[in-house]
């Protein structure tokens, strides 16, 4: 691309900076007044985040600049007007203007390496802005529908040569599925213990309940990890879940409002059905490398909405301080466990194992929530998905770099 073309494609990017995020605020004046501007004023951040994760700095700059006229053009008094009556919608501005310049340009630093990451945290601060719409969505079968879309696109993205030489390491791999299978639903029973709400309880014991992260086998990838170690736990653990998550919630405390049969027929239906479909769709067909590149962005996609139909259920007080707590808890003690399951092994492998085994996939876990017990025992899961892309991302930057290799 010659130096003209680079200029217009650096002022197409611009022009994109300047306009979305005021497009974003002119297109809520239609709420504005039944709408609190703190909630606008995170949706016309969000709209600066998004400019950000394209890893364009400039453009994010721009676009804070453009949130913040905007926001004083469209919702403070007087209106399209770029003077500010009220001295508190001043501060309001200014600080709006300086945290999405933050927001920006954090995500503009974190768009090559941590998209996934920086798009999940939006999508929990969108869920607060806006929680409505998802929760609706929720009630009316969004999460199977969105979860059962994530399945399809992960299996159909894993090679049939990602499953090569698991022969050889089939004891170690399940060992590791047998060993969270076993231990990670009482460490999640422990952890619930310190939730004095029931259905955030429930949400917490959910956790142990749910198979390897469907991220953790790119994020093993990321970390120098044994990949097709990682899609085989991810795979089998999937599959032990489906099966025996309903038999496991009635022991550790679900007591009689869980209906076995029910639930491992969702589960089957919204997670077993599309793993089966996607694997053999893959050993079918081959992919190029668009379709495989249009496979993960869809999963990314999907992961952030999720993300967002998740955490809005979410309401926000000091009670879930315990919540919270009890994610962290869970979170520490899970990656201690997948050190001692991969003990002993090389390590790449017990790379994997330690990912798979800590990250536990939130979405499964709020489908088996909701289908157990209702929408309110997800609660914890939007949080607990922040938490867990986090702790693989931090795995993946900070892994120690073996001898013999650059």
């Amino acid at each position: 691309m010659g130096d003209a073309g680079r200029w217009a494609k650096t002022g197409a990017w611009l022009a994109v900076g300047a306009v979305f995020p005021t497009a974003s605020a002119a297109a809520l004046v239609s709420v504005r007044g039944t709408v609190p501007n703190t909630d606008i004023a995170m949706l016309i951040i969000a709209a600066v985040m998004l400019v950000g994760v394209t890893g364009r700095r400039l453009s994010a700059a721009v676009a804070a600049v453009s949130a913040a006229a905007a926001y004083d053009y469209f919702h403070t008094r007087p209106y399209h007007s770029l003077t500010i009556a009220n001295h508190n919608d001043a501060i309001a501005t200014i600080v709006l203007g300086l945290l999405a310049l933050a927001i920006g340009q954090a995500a503009a630093a974190a768009a090559d390496a941590h998209i996934e990451m920086v798009l999940v945290a939006g999508a929990a601060v969108l869920s607060q802005a806006v929680p409505q719409p998802a929760r609706f969505l929720v009630d009316h079968r969004g999460l199977d529908v969105s979860l059962a879309v994530l399945v399809l696109a992960t299996a159909v993205a894993i090679p049939p040569s990602a499953f090569h030489g698991l022969t050889a390491k089939a004891g170690r791999l399940v060992g590791a599925v047998l060993g969270c299978a076993v231990a990670l639903p009482a460490i999640a029973w422990v952890a619930s213990r310190i939730v004095t709400t029931l259905a955030w309880r429930r949400g917490v014991l959910a956790v142990g309940l749910a198979p390897a992260e469907i991220a953790s086998v790119a994020t093993t990838s990321l970390a120098g990890g044994d990949a097709p170690v990682a899609a085989g736990i991810l795979v089998s653990s999937t599959l032990v879940s489906v099966v025996g998550a309903g038999v496991g919630l009635r022991l550790l405390g679900g007591g009689g409002a869980v209906h076995v049969v029910a639930l491992i027929t969702n589960l089957a239906l919204v997670v077993g059905a599309p793993m089966a479909a996607g694997i053999m769709l893959r050993a079918r067909f081959a992919l190029s490398s668009g379709q495989k590149a249009a496979a993960e962005r869809l999963s990314v996609a999907v992961v952030t909405l999720l993300v967002w139909l998740v955490a809005s259920q979410v309401r926000l007080t000091t009670a879930y301080l315990g919540v919270a707590g009890a994610l962290l808890m869970l979170l520490g003690a899970s990656a201690v466990l997948g050190v001692v399951l991969g003990a002993g092994a090389p390590a790449p492998i017990a790379r994997a194992v330690l990912l798979t085994t800590s990250m536990r996939d939130f979405a499964i876990a709020a489908g088996i929530a909701v289908a157990a017990f209702g929408a309110a025992s997800a609660a914890p899961l939007g949080l607990y998905g922040v938490m867990v892309i986090g702790w693989g991302m931090a795995v993946a930057t900070l892994r120690p770099v073996e001898s013999g290799h650059r």
